[in-house]
């Protein structure tokens, strides 16, 4: 939502007004799904690239180059999204939501699950097509990073 929308003048605005209006706590509405969220996601990204990597490269399609970073990436990207889209929604509900509309996490969780599994990953595609090139961008930039600067394994004679 826009601030003109919400009648906000500015960010600082919209802090005070809630804390006045609606209290303090009102600014951590939705923070510890968002915090799961990061959890799944960081999960999502690093620990399945590694180990898509790590598999990959153990087949004789792939070697330690581009075309691996960017498969792994692109599989982990598409991962991390999956594992952390149902959290974003319900995230997104719980900020998004008016006083007294849901009565906890657990409410907008059986709300959600109304809808059958698709409710939970509504917006699948346009997290998917923000999340994916950040990651693919992320460890191919790592990955250059480390085969320049970093720690190579070196070749055992």
């Amino acid at each position: 939502m826009s601030p003109c929308v919400l009648g906000y003048k500015h960010a600082l605005d919209g802090v005070i007004r809630v804390v006045r209006e609606e209290g303090v706590p009102r600014l951590f509405r939705g923070a510890s799904t968002a915090t799961f969220r990061a959890v799944l996601m960081t999960i999502g990204q690093l620990s399945f690239y590694d180990q898509i990597k790590g598999f990959l490269l153990t087949t004789p399609y792939f070697s330690d180059n581009l075309i691996c970073h960017f498969t792994c990436s692109l599989a982990a990207g598409a991962i991390a999204t999956t594992m952390t889209q149902p959290v974003d929604v319900i995230k997104t509900r719980a900020m998004n939501a008016g006083p007294g509309e849901f009565r906890g996490l657990w409410h907008i969780i059986t709300y959600t699950g109304k809808m059958g599994p698709g409710g939970f990953f509504k917006g699948y595609v346009p997290a998917f097509v923000r999340l994916g090139p950040h990651t693919i961008i992320t460890f191919i930039f790592f990955e250059q990073l480390r085969k320049n600067f970093g720690i190579l394994k070196q070749p055992t004679a």
